[in-house]
């Protein structure tokens, strides 16, 4: 029985050594392990660029110059344009009678001509009749819409047409405003011709332009000098004015020469022939003599007192005659005015219209 217990003790002892000595190992085995982890290089590591992009703030708009929109050089009729407003009575106010004042109509050729046994007017009231001056006109506005209207002003700019420069500068804006009332796509621009001695130049030019901003600061440019002789150098300006201004196609063309003195004798042929050229383009050119011997009211206001208009020429120019005739236009004096913007108004439409012309500029000479 000793031996019997001898044997377990031994057997158990022996297991348990074997434990031990498993355990032992297992223990051995896992540190080798755990220290080749720990002593493995280190994965190589990626570098990455963040970048960070921010939008710069946005900056003003700045316009150096004014924008201008130039339609194209042929333009499309059409019965979209705004008619004048209302509150312009236009020819209506002179063709109105009794207690009639007159209206608008969307269009002005749409006018209805009725008779009346009393004075000529138009709309309701006493006289509703309309004056053949006063329909002339609108047809003539109408078509003018319809096309556009180009102007150029031909200006001597010697040293007697100060004052003249200083009625244009006064007063082109309210010319341009008129006419634009009428005939919203209008354009203009300016021709200045001294004689050929003359200092600084022979001929200058703002070329026609929907700007008032380029209109009104060339003639601020322009200054009366030169011209000690008394013809001037008129086929010149004519020449620039007929051939570099940029008409448009189909529009209407209108030259106005302005000045005091006429072309040199050697000249009158070929501005004779410029004109007839303008006109057989479609285009028209007049003339306004603002001398003081076509003018003796100019004289009258100068000295304060009147003046024998029998000593004085009271028509325009014979030279300026001649021009207009062949430019198809008409020639004519101040008609005893002492401002410049009533001729020139009706010279713009055409010579035929002066007293609308007179009423149109009411509303904007002051």
């Amino acid at each position: 029985m000793q031996l019997q217990w001898y044997r377990s003790f031994s057997l158990w002892l022996a297991l348990l050594l074997l434990s031990l000595l498993l355990h032992v190992w297992l223990s051995w085995r896992a540190s080798r392990e755990t220290d080749a982890v720990v002593l493995a290089p280190p994965a190589p590591e990626h570098a990455v660029d963040v970048q960070l992009v921010s939008e710069p703030p946005p900056k003003d708009l700045v316009f150096e110059d004014q924008i201008e929109f130039e339609p194209p050089e042929v333009l499309v009729p059409t019965a979209a344009v705004t008619p004048p407003p209302p509150d312009v009575d236009l020819a209506m106010k002179a063709a109105a009678g009794g207690a009639s004042r007159g209206s608008s109509l969307p269009l002005l050729t749409d006018m209805v001509v009725t008779a009346g046994r009393g004075a000529a007017g138009f709309g309701t009231g006493v006289g509703n009749g309309l004056s053949n001056s006063t329909q002339g006109f609108a047809a003539y506005v109408q078509g003018l819409r319809e096309t556009g209207l180009d102007v150029v002003f031909v200006v001597d700019t010697t040293g007697s047409m100060d004052w003249v420069l200083n009625e244009a500068r006064a007063h082109m804006i309210d010319i341009v405003d008129a006419v634009r009332l009428l005939v919203p796509v209008s354009r203009f621009g300016v021709v200045a011709y001294r004689d050929y001695d003359s200092p600084g130049y022979v001929t200058r030019m703002q070329t026609l332009t929907f700007s008032l901003n380029k209109l009104t600061g060339f003639l601020g440019s322009l200054t009366a000098e030169g011209g000690g002789d008394f013809p001037e150098a008129v086929a010149a300006g004519l020449e620039v004015g007929v051939t570099k201004a940029g008409w448009r196609l189909g529009a209407r063309k209108v030259i106005i020469l302005i000045g005091d003195a006429p072309p040199h004798e050697g000249d009158l042929r070929h501005a004779l022939a410029l004109a007839r050229q303008f006109a057989t383009d479609g285009g028209q050119l007049s003339a306004l003599d603002v001398s003081h011997d076509a003018n003796p009211a100019l004289i009258e206001a100068v000295v304060g007192r009147p003046v024998d208009h029998n000593l004085f020429r009271n028509k325009p120019l014979y030279d300026f005659q001649q021009l207009a005739e062949a430019g198809g236009g008409i020639a004519t004096t101040m008609a005893g005015d002492v401002r410049i913007t009533k001729q020139l108004m009706s010279l713009i439409l055409g010579g035929r219209f002066a007293s609308e012309a007179g009423l149109l500029l009411e509303g904007f000479v002051q």
